[in-house]
């Protein structure tokens, strides 16, 4: 945390205060054996994962809260979208628009996209 940050509360303030984070990236992670390509231009990121099984695998893994995460993406201006296949199943983060399921179950600054989370399923029986 910054000097003087004691609390999650005090960070994310300190950093609405600084100017929005742009982030350029190309590479590819191997998380448990699956290669997870992320992409970013500005202030969107983009992981691509293989799965929907590799999707949940990652949501069920994290090693943080997802509501904080998309509280501090949004705090920094940045946005991650994630995608199986190619279709958006989930945005987090400053260009979110939460709808009625995800603000009723608390997620703070999550989109999810299930038509995506269907198409990606369609074209996996295809694959």
């Amino acid at each position: 945390m910054t000097s003087g940050a004691r609390t999650v509360g005090d960070l994310l303030d300190a950093v609405e205060r600084r100017p929005n984070l742009a982030v350029d990236a190309d590479l590819t992670l191997a998380v448990d054996g699956r290669d997870i390509d992320v992409r970013a231009y500005d202030d969107l990121v983009a992981v691509e994962l293989p799965s929907l099984g590799a999707a949940v695998a990652l949501w069920r893994g994290r090693p943080f809260d997802q509501t904080d995460a998309a509280v501090a993406l949004a705090a920094a201006g940045l946005t991650v979208e994630l995608r199986v296949r190619g279709a958006p199943v989930a945005r987090l983060g400053a260009k979110a628009v939460p709808g009625d399921l995800t603000r009723r179950l608390g997620f703070g600054p999550v989109e999810l996209y299930p038509e995506g989370a269907l198409l990606a399923l369609v074209s996996a029986r295809r694959g």
